[in-house]
């Protein structure tokens, strides 16, 4: 799909394009290139109308207007018919130049300078960049070419013979040219190869992001918490360190859904999890563990454990969800199991679970935490 129409530039903007500051795409290089390029050719015409080579004079007047078109069509957001507009009118004016006033005039090293950027139109212009022998057929073409326009100028006599002097200049004028232009196209093209890394990391940083968080409440999914909980069991093994999970539930969340509705159930889910944020500490994690449940994991003992799932309890009570005029309230059930020597993860998980499920059988809306001990019902590792 070709870019879309850039924005016109102010000094400043440009300065910080040049400078790395300010992001830079194909399209907005190839207008300053284009630029760049009427600008010498301009200086061409003054150059060669002083040497009384009136054919070059004439040619760069054409060339000129021809950039100009080029110019506008990288404006429409032709990337690539501007680019091989511009190579296919070097390579004129490499032979054209050799023809008229001979090869020691160096306007070949404009030619030299196209090669490598054959493959980085495959890389980073061209839609279609499997053919990767597509670079490799025009940088042939273009060896070719230099060589036979090489040889051309050796058989063939220039039309016009230039003095020492004036060969010197035109060989002097040619290679200052040709290098900034290799210099700064290699510059640009760096900035769109450390962009194209920026891109990169952003899209897999949001790669991350959306791998490990829940789409609707934006807390960490299930798949991050298992993670999670597998570090903080190895930590506490090595260390000695506690940590409790807390498990939270809300209460009769299916009559949410049948009374208000679905939206409005993704109302409560979202109010839940902004409250279980405010409600934890730095450490804590906090996850949406699968449909209206939740889980908590607390850096601490069962007593830290149970403030926080009762600081919970009590702020999902006095909250109030705003949805389609309709004040809608719920409680919160909770269940809290902490960490002891020889406790497995799962015991864990099963205990949380099972406090939840006897808060739920003995009235809802309470915190349910024994001590920590294993059950009869559970196994140790």
């Amino acid at each position: 799909m070709p870019e879309e129409p850039a924005k016109k530039k102010s000094s400043s903007q440009i300065k910080r394009i040049i400078t790395g500051e300010e992001g830079v795409n194909n399209q907005e290089i190839l207008q300053i290139l284009a630029v760049g390029i009427i600008v010498v050719h301009v200086l061409m015409v003054v150059l060669y109308h002083l040497m009384n080579v009136w054919q070059l004079s004439l040619y760069n007047i054409i060339v000129t207007a021809y950039y100009s078109y080029c110019f506008n069509e990288v404006r429409g957001g032709k990337i690539m018919k501007g680019y091989l507009l511009t190579f296919l009118e070097i390579h004129v004016q490499m032979i054209f130049t050799v023809f008229i006033v001979g090869w020691e005039l160096g306007f070949y090293a404009y030619v030299l300078g196209l090669i490598p950027l054959y493959y980085f139109l495959n890389m980073f212009v061209s839609e279609d960049n499997d053919h990767i022998f597509r670079p490799l057929a025009w940088s042939i073409t273009t060896v070719v070419l230099f060589f036979a326009t090489y040889f051309l100028g050796r058989v063939f006599a220039p039309v016009v013979k230039l003095s020492g002097a004036q060969t010197s200049i035109g060989f002097l004028f040619n290679m200052f040219f040709a290098f900034q232009l290799i210099i700064w196209m290699s510059h640009f093209f760096v900035l769109i190869y450390k962009k194209s890394l920026v891109t990169l990391e952003d899209q897999n940083a949001t790669l991350d992001v959306e791998a490990s968080e829940d789409p609707l409440t934006k807390l960490y999914n299930r798949r991050t918490m298992e993670t999670s909980l597998e570090k903080a069991m190895e930590e506490a093994k090595r260390k000695g360190a506690f940590f409790s999970l807390v498990m939270g539930d809300i209460d009769f969340f299916k009559k949410i859904n049948d009374t208000y509705g679905h939206d409005c159930g993704d109302a409560a889910l979202v109010a839940v999890s902004e409250i279980l944020l405010s409600c934890v500490r730095d450490g804590d994690i906090v996850c949406r563990w699968g449909g209206e449940e939740f889980l908590l994991l607390i850096i601490g003992n069962r007593e830290a454990a149970n403030a926080v799932a009762e600081r919970i309890r009590q702020r999902i009570e006095e909250n109030v969800v705003e949805y389609g005029g309709n004040q809608v309230r719920f409680t919160m059930t909770l269940g809290v199991s902490t960490y002891a020597p020889g406790y497995p993860l799962d015991a864990l998980l099963a205990q949380a679970d099972e406090n939840l499920y006897y808060g739920k059988e003995h009235g809802r809306n309470q915190v349910v935490s024994l001590k920590p001990q294993v059950k009869s019902t559970l196994k140790t590792s």
